[in-house]
């Protein structure tokens, strides 16, 4: 299931991704997800296919369903990234988890 169409009250706390996610029965499940373990950093953009990003975030946050952050590159510059977390995240019947 889409992940901002499904799910509602989405917040981050530190890494992690909190959300009231319904069910296929429409009943709300509490869920997390840690987005280090989702996202990494491909050369100061997200890389979905990765993991760690954090660890060469300046800064990230949410605004919507988008997560920004200022993400290091291997040259030490930093670079302004988003991106959209229906792409890397989905409700998995009233729990969050990796697209």
């Amino acid at each position: 299931m889409s992940f901002a169409a499904t799910s509602h009250f989405y917040r981050l706390e530190g890494t992690y991704l909190r959300a009231q996610c319904k069910d296929q029965h429409g009943h709300v499940h509490e869920s997390t997800l840690n987005l280090d373990e989702v996202l990494g950093n491909s050369e100061g953009r997200f890389d979905p296919r990765g993991s760690g990003f954090a660890g060469s975030a300046s800064m990230y946050g949410l605004n919507g369903h988008t997560l920004v952050a200022r993400l290091r590159s291997s040259d030490g510059n930093h670079h302004d990234a988003h991106i959209d977390l229906n792409s890397c995240v989905r409700n998995d019947n009233g729990r969050l988890e990796r697209a």
